[in-house]
């Protein structure tokens, strides 16, 4: 998708109208920016009828002289746009010189559609040629299509020659038509009241959208009241750049956000009492509650399952292990392999007695809610006990502080720095703790994604410095964790802004701070950006303290199974000191069985 920002003559012949125009494509994500051109003299032979004379005024009036218009060409392409610009007439351009070059593209106007001398003259030229299609026929569309199809990289666009058009007289159907008629890049050159308008033009098949920017869409200026002004095209860029994204494939997969929904809001099936192996489950021994962390009962009748083979303890969610026979722990082999690499898994309070005995493996990593964090600062003692202390663990910290508000212990706000604050320095005693208990360093990780007022290097800088203060000076080191673009919190997606793009790697590069790379995130942030993840991967791998380890594919879909996305063979990346966590998502269901099919892949890839 590509939008051009049309800067016609919007800039009223001020430079520095234009430089604004210019940056303001550039932030809003605009492809490239187009100047139109006419002769200082000479373009109109008469001017008698009404409209000649205004719009020969307004031409006049707001005229760039080649130089200037080369130096704000420069300034296009230094934002990392495509420059373009439009003749009238080919003699024009000879006021360019030899740096006619200089232009990325070349636009024929609606009204020259028919001018073969132009067209071909700007063909010669060997950059990716626009045609407009507005006010002419079919027929005549058709056959300036014919004549231009053999001129490589050609697009033709749609368009309504009117300023502006109107609701309903858009035709948008014939986006279509075009694009069949041509076998090329069709796009729509947008001289609507409604800029939205073009999502249409979009959804018919359009991938090229020119639109008229000005700064203030109710001036004076003959092309005002058809363009966009700079809050307009910020929205249009954003939806038209997304569009493929929102367009999708054709298929239907569910996102983590949607699962994460269905377990929060679905019910499903509780014992109401203990029950014994053997027995049936039938509505006197259940109920049906949220959230659903076990199966349904269309579930128990669609799969034929009758007497459970395990004990149930009443309020115990009723799951597919409760018509298996136990699992038996992860061979010594195995075991041995994961103590070696310092591979480790993560761990809830609640689970931790069943997965630390299904993998008797010397590392582990709390995953910590906040009420979880609530409960080891009221009674310490108490929930260790729930933990087998002969381990070696690390610790994440919640990233909520309650069901509203993500941790930031940066914030302004007294109770969410207040309450974030109280949840890390929770984390840190309880990191103390362990390392007296077992002997171990216990690494704390955490999520901080919420940027201060003064922008981010001075965020950057006062977390560093917090987090020294609250865990490395205390002795129990905190590395805040490399992150996706699109994170799933809330049963939502967030967009965020630490951690997760180009200029948040020369930071931290910059200031030296150590972090946990986690790769799931790693990719999933790079392909947001549409980087490489290696190269970004080399860039903080100096950095990493600490290692999550899952593959990803896309911009959302993290923590899935190795070779099932971009991560490649993860052999590699267990290799060297520290430890290293098997981030599988939702890996702890079923008693652990997304870590054991991970262990299974990275052992037997070892012998």
């Amino acid at each position: 998708m590509k939008v051009i920002a049309e800067l016609g003559i919007n800039h009223r012949g001020s430079s520095a109208i234009a430089e604004q125009l210019i940056d303001i494509a550039s932030e809003a994500g605009a492809w490239g920016a187009k100047f139109q051109y006419r002769a200082k003299t000479g373009f109109y032979q008469a001017t008698d009828e009404i409209g000649d004379e205004i719009l020969s005024r307004e031409i006049d009036e707001s005229y760039i002289d080649p130089d200037e218009v080369l130096r704000l060409t420069a300034r296009i392409k230094k934002k990392g746009m495509s420059a373009g610009i439009s003749f009238f007439k080919f003699d024009d351009a000879a006021d360019f010189g030899d740096s006619i070059s200089e232009f990325d593209f070349f636009k024929v106007p609606s009204a020259e559609l028919l001018n073969d001398t132009l067209i071909g003259s700007l063909a010669e030229l060997g950059k990716p040629l626009i045609l407009s299609t507005g006010g002419h026929s079919e027929e005549d569309i058709t056959r300036a299509v014919e004549a231009t199809k053999s001129i490589p990289d050609v697009m033709y666009l749609h368009c309504i020659s009117n300023y502006p058009v109107l609701l309903g007289n858009q035709q948008m159907g014939f986006v279509k038509t075009l694009k069949e008629m041509s076998g090329s890049v069709v796009g729509y050159s947008s001289h609507d009241q409604d800029w939205e308008v073009c999502l249409v033009a979009a959804a018919n098949g359009a991938t090229v959208f020119e639109r008229h920017l000005t700064l203030d869409k109710h001036g004076k200026g003959i092309d005002d009241s058809s363009s966009s002004d700079p809050a307009e095209f910020i929205r249009l860029c954003h939806l038209i750049n997304a569009f493929e994204d929102i367009q999708a494939d054709g298929r239907r997969e569910l996102n983590q956000g949607e699962r994460i929904n269905m377990q929060n809001l679905g019910s499903s099936l509780y014992a109401s009492r203990d029950i014994a192996a053997g027995e049936v489950l039938n509505e006197d021994n259940t109920v049906v509650k949220a959230p659903r962390k076990g199966l349904t009962w269309g579930d128990v009748k669609r799969k034929g399952l009758t007497a459970i083979k395990r004990p149930m303890g009443a309020g115990t969610a009723v799951s597919d292990l409760h018509f298996t026979d136990p699992k038996p722990p992860l061979e010594q082999r195995l075991v041995d392999f994961c103590d070696e690499k310092q591979l480790s898994i993560p761990l809830r309070l609640h689970d931790a007695k069943q997965l630390q005995t299904r993998f008797p493996i010397r590392n582990n990593e709390l995953h910590l809610s906040y009420e979880e964090v609530g409960r080891f600062r009221d009674a310490m003692a108490d929930n260790l006990s729930k933990l087998d202390l002969t381990r070696h663990y690390s610790i994440h910290i919640p990233d909520y502080i309650d069901s509203k508000t993500l941790i930031d212990p940066l914030s302004d706000d007294e109770h969410t720095r207040h309450g974030s604050r109280r949840i890390v320095e929770t984390c840190v005693d309880l990191a103390l703790e362990l390392t007296e208990r077992t002997g171990a360093g216990v690494p704390i990780v955490g999520s901080f994604s919420r940027l201060r007022p003064e922008g981010k290097k001075p965020t950057y800088l006062q977390l560093q410095d917090y987090l020294t203060e609250q865990g490395k000076d205390r002795g129990a080191p905190i590395y805040p964790q490399w992150l996706p673009r699109i994170a799933w919190y809330f049963g939502g997606a967030d967009v965020l802004d630490m951690f997760c793009r180009a200029d948040d790697i020369e930071i931290v590069r910059e200031i030296g701070m150590e972090l946990c790379l986690d790769l799931s995130h790693l990719i999933l942030s790079a392909n947001s950006a549409k980087e490489n993840w290696l190269d970004w991967y080399n860039a903080l791998i100096p950095l990493a303290r600490h290692l999550h380890i899952a593959d990803a594919t896309g911009v959302d879909g993290e923590g899935i199974e190795f070779g099932q996305g971009e991560l490649g063979d993860p052999a590699p990346f267990i290799e060297g000191p520290g430890r290293k966590v098997l981030e599988v998502w939702q890996g702890h269901l079923s008693e652990g069985d997304g870590f054991d099919n991970a262990i299974r892949q990275l052992g037997e890839n070892h012998g």
